[in-house]
């Protein structure tokens, strides 16, 4: 089980199912994430490849007033379905069962935008034009392997980096 590390909820533990494909981000990250981020009380967020809802229930804790889930694997969807009803969360969150970089390309904007594709994600070129397409001034935290080149297109809007462990944690200001 993974829990959430600070805020309303700290100490509280999610449920992660079965599914060993689904690498919630661990603690060390969490922690180096959120403080590099500051105070998001108030934000609107969306966790994107969203796994249990790790990065969305932490931002929530933390007093972000909305989350966006976006996922497509049937069982993690059931999966923050039941952490947002064990939360008592469920008027401040919206699942949605669809492909993320489609979602983004309607997305209406929110303040912060949490990123953690599968290791090797194939279409990682496609997801950083969309992260392009947001409006000006959102934050976009993307959380790769350490070795993940950034391409020049985004370079210019990379605010920070850290590499924790096997891990790089990749902040952007579109």
């Amino acid at each position: 089980m993974i829990r959430i590390i600070a805020g309303f909820f700290k100490s509280r533990h999610l449920k992660t199912g079965k599914d060993r494909t689904i690498r919630p981000t661990q603690d060390r990250v969490k922690e180096t994430m959120f403080s590099i981020l500051g105070d998001i009380e108030g934000q609107r967020v969306v966790d994107l490849f969203a796994g249990t809802g790790n990065l969305g229930f932490e931002a929530i804790s933390r007093g972000a007033v909305h989350c966006t889930f976006v996922e497509i694997n049937r069982q993690s969807i059931e999966i923050i379905q039941s952490n947002a009803a064990e939360l008592s969360v469920l008027e401040q969150i919206d699942i949605l069962d669809m492909d993320a970089i489609r979602f983004l390309k309607s997305s209406e904007g929110a303040d912060i935008y949490f990123a953690d594709p599968p290791y090797r994600f194939p279409k990682l070129e496609q997801l950083f034009d969309s992260f392009l397409q947001l409006p000006e001034g959102t934050t976009v935290v993307l959380e790769a392997e350490k070795e993940l080149a950034i391409p020049s297109s985004i370079q210019s809007k990379l605010t920070s980096r850290r590499i924790i462990g096997e891990t790089s944690l990749n902040f952007m200001r579109v």
